[in-house]
């Protein structure tokens, strides 16, 4: 009986092993090279009924690499971000020029695929926490992208006689954000605030119609019942992904392209595409409130660099100021 038992032991350890070993090269060699276009309708306050139906594309996160997001998949990437004909495209940070510079990446190729990025009414970015240092690769490289930078900035669009206010956010760990930034006054426009960390979104005013962030790559590793087990926000998993309205203010964080880490499960790479609604034309399709995601975190990516600042930087970091 004992060596029965033992077998049976045996067989469903090294059945584990070989599940374990399976999952981990699918999350180093499978889903970090997929690549998937996402699409969701949304029912915003604060929206002019004149913006029902316009299509956004958002994308973040690039973190370029030769082995990672390279030249040649940033190309697939525009190819079919612009195959979904968007009114806007908003590249939300992180194009990463610390890793450009170190691999020494070929900013003319780049600066050849983002620039084919299209869409109707313009392309607009922001920068990422990895995307600031004294030579401004980023902001030289967008702009020769003739991509529209906003930091700390405001775009307004016209679009079937109604304006569109477009307000790009300067990155969360690098500037403290402008509270006065947002016109308070206005009820009456579509406004849509690009942040690339999410942690911005309780201190946006309740006249925005929409906030757009990335960042957090959705934990990295997501799992079931567990949620992203790496965490780059200070209110861990209550904005890790996806669509989150909280007493009808509304954010989508997307989960991105690339890694910080050669790692990727339960997080596609993926385009998002948002087609977008005045709450007013759909009142049956009102949210006040998502539910709240899972709060369990294994690493906790803000206190990781807040310590490292601190130590090695000899800086504070002010994420609620």
């Amino acid at each position: 009986m004992k060596n029965k038992f033992r077998k049976i032991c045996t067989i469903i350890v090294k059945a584990l092993c070989v599940v374990a070993i399976l999952l981990i090269i699918y999350s180093i060699l499978i889903e970090p090279n997929l690549l998937r276009v996402y699409s969701k309708d949304l029912y915003l306050p604060n929206f002019n009924k004149e913006h029902n139906g316009l299509k956004i594309a958002i994308v973040s996160d690039f973190h370029v690499l030769k082995y990672g997001i390279n030249e040649s998949k940033i190309k697939k990437i525009v190819e079919k971000t612009n195959a979904q004909n968007p009114d806007f495209i908003f590249i939300l940070g992180d194009i990463d020029c610390k890793t450009i510079l170190k691999y020494k990446i070929d900013q003319n190729s780049l600066i050849d695929s983002f620039s084919k990025y299209h869409a109707k009414y313009g392309v607009y970015s922001v920068l990422g926490n990895h995307d600031y240092n004294g030579d401004k690769t980023i902001d030289k490289l967008l702009k020769k992208s003739d991509i529209t930078l906003l930091k700390g900035a405001l775009a307004k669009v016209k679009v079937n006689g109604k304006d569109i206010y477009i307000y790009g956010l300067d990155d969360f760990w690098h500037i403290a954000y402008k509270k006065r930034l947002i016109d308070k006054t206005n009820q009456n426009g579509s406004i849509i605030v690009l942040s690339h960390n999410p942690d911005a979104f309780p201190f946006i005013p309740p006249n925005v119609s929409l906030v757009l962030s990335g960042h957090t790559h959705g934990g990295q590793v997501y799992l079931p019942l567990i949620g992203g087990l790496f965490c780059s926000s200070m209110y861990k998993q209550r904005f890790i992904k996806g669509y989150v309205v909280e007493n009808n203010k509304h954010i989508y964080v997307t989960s991105g392209l690339g890694s910080w880490m050669p790692v990727r499960f339960g997080n596609i790479p993926e385009v998002v595409i948002l087609n977008l609604y005045s709450q007013d034309s759909f009142p049956d399709k009102k949210i006040i409130n998502t539910p709240p995601k899972h709060q369990l975190i294994i690493i906790d990516m803000v206190k990781l660099y807040s310590f490292y600042l601190k130590v090695f930087k000899n800086k504070k970091i002010n994420l609620s100021d």
